[in-house]
Parts: C-alpha cells; structure tokens; sequence
C-alpha cells in the first residue's frame, strides 16, 4: 500500500483532497520509510497537502517517541486518528488549543481529538467552534470529526459551514 500511497502523493494532476487523503493514509501506516516523501511534501505549494503531510510527519515522530506509552483517551471510533489525543480533558484548555492558530497543527489535531473523546455537549460546542478557522483542512477534519460525534448540538455549525459558498470544497 505505501508505494501506491507515494505515487498519489507525487501526483500533482490529482485532486488537493485525493494527495492529502494519501498523505494522511501514510502517516496512519507510520512507517518511517514514508519520512523523506512527507518531507518533501510538506513544502508542496498546495496548502491542505503540505499541513498534512506535516502532520503525518509529527504523528511519525510520536509514535517513535516515548510519549506513546502514555495513558491518553481511546478513541471511542476504533479509527486511526491523525494525531493522538491530548493528554488533558479540559475542555476550556483544549478549547483554546484547537483555536490557537500559532499553535502547531499537530498539537491542534491532539486537542480536537481529546474533545472529540469527551463526548460531552461542551465539547461539541468547542469543536463546532473550530469550523471558523482559517485551514481548510483543519475545517474540514473538525468537521469529520464532529460527524463521528453525530451530536445534535453541532448541526446549527455544521449547516452553516454547508450553506458557505465560499467554503473549500
């Protein structure tokens, strides 16, 4: 699988969306021999590709860090998540994390996906909070995640992000 991801991800004719989902689907796998690939392309001069595969690189350097063995939450989905969640359940303190634009991508993500396992009404809130922000991948990643919620409380958001024309598709 990791050569045909590469060769997506090289595929500059392809749709910003099909690299960044092969980008994301490398740094899932989190094989080190993915390292050079990521990073060249985290200077790709499309935006939502470059922070991608500048995710999977920081999710790479995670798993081969210490910190892994760490007690984090469990996603609730069974999915392999970008990033891991943050260590904290503080859901103003993540709040402010995942808003933080000056904040990595990375630690960003790891806030989003500790919300996303608190399950509580505030942290949909928070979460819904986040299709504001200025990345549309981050947008776009809120927003699977808050369908993986499937919280009533998000939809007012989510509807608004839908009727956006000027939204990236």
């Amino acid at each position: 699988a990791i050569s045909v991801l590469m060769k997506v991800l090289e595929d500059v004719t392809q749709e910003a969306m099909v690299r960044h989902e092969a980008g994301e689907a490398l740094g899932a796998i989190g094989s080190p021999e993915v390292i050079p690939i990521l990073e060249k392309y985290k200077k790709d001069a499309i935006v939502e590709v470059a922070e991608t595969c500048e995710l999977a690189l920081d999710r790479i350097k995670w798993i081969q860090s210490e910190e892994i063995t760490s007690n984090l939450s469990e996603s609730p989905y069974k999915s392999v998540d970008p990033a891991p969640p943050a260590p904290s359940e503080d859901v103003a303190e993540l709040k402010q994390v995942l808003l933080d634009e000056k904040a990595t991508l990375f630690d960003r993500y790891r806030a989003m996906f500790s919300l996303r396992n608190l399950r509580t009404k505030e942290a949909v809130l928070a979460l819904s909070a986040g299709l504001k922000c200025s990345s549309a991948l981050f947008r776009h990643e809120v927003a699977f995640v808050l369908g993986q919620l499937q919280d009533t409380n998000s939809v007012p958001f989510l509807k608004e992000s839908l009727e956006d024309c000027d939204e990236n598709e």
